[in-house]
């Protein structure tokens, strides 16, 4: 299984791809809100530059909002911003485990493969295969 697909599995068995896509509707929809109501905010890119600044918790401070309900949106931003980024570090986290988990042992579907071709595997190769689920087995 490619390092790709195994990403994409865990992303939409986690649910985090909908956390992903609607972060980052909320990401622009808040853009686009700053850049309307305050006047400190002179452009789109302004205000997507201010709300990476906010999401990433860097502050740069070059663009400063002073309207209130820009301050309260960047607010929200902020702490969505903070939650999100949380998630998914524990799913790269996870992400990453589990490929070194593949990697330690054959594969998953090596291993499948193996089970399913019992009788064409050598004895040298019977004996690595009930090694590794021996070792399977005593580590859970």
């Amino acid at each position: 299984m490619s390092k790709l697909k195994l990403l994409s599995i865990i992303l939409k068995t986690s649910g985090m791809s909908k956390v992903l896509y609607s972060f980052l509707g909320f990401f622009l929809i808040s853009a686009v809100i700053i850049w309307l109501v305050d006047p400190n905010v002179n452009s789109f890119f302004d205000a997507i530059w201010f709300s990476f600044a906010v999401v990433t918790t860097i502050g740069f401070g070059d663009i400063v909002v002073t309207n209130l309900f820009a301050r309260i949106i960047a607010i929200v931003l902020a702490v969505y911003g903070i939650l999100v980024i949380a998630i998914i570090t524990g799913i790269i986290v996870y992400y990453i485990s589990e490929i070194l988990k593949i990697k330690g042992t054959k594969g998953a579907s090596a291993f499948l493969h193996d089970l399913y071709n019992l009788d064409k595997l050598s004895q040298e190769e019977l004996k690595e295969l009930s090694t590794r689920i021996k070792k399977t087995h005593n580590d859970h």
